[in-house]
């Protein structure tokens, strides 16, 4: 069974497209950022604001999380508004 996907003018398959399913995506940044809010001890989620340093952890291991934890953050939210501007675009070609 095939499927045709509009991307633009033409009907097209995956391949054409160079469309990849979502396993072969990869992760993106939101999923490692969850992860360290999680061995943090913090409200999963990056639009809830980081919680403290977890009582036990020491101030250089909460210092290289934390950058660690803003390094994916700020990777994520990049990515986030490159797709948006890929949909922007691509909702720009359509004509009703």
């Amino acid at each position: 069974m095939a499927v045709l996907y509009l991307g633009g003018s033409i009907f097209a398959c995956r391949h054409c497209y160079q469309l990849a399913y979502r396993s072969q995506q990869g992760n993106n940044a939101f999923g490692p950022a969850d992860k360290l809010r999680e061995r943090m001890g913090w409200v999963p989620g990056i639009a809830h604001p980081p919680g403290g340093k977890p009582k036990g952890m020491h101030w250089k291991t909460y210092w290289r999380l934390m950058n660690e934890y803003h390094h994916h953050v700020s990777r994520a939210v990049a990515d986030s508004a490159a797709m948006l501007e890929r949909i922007k675009g691509n909702l720009s070609r359509i004509k009703l």
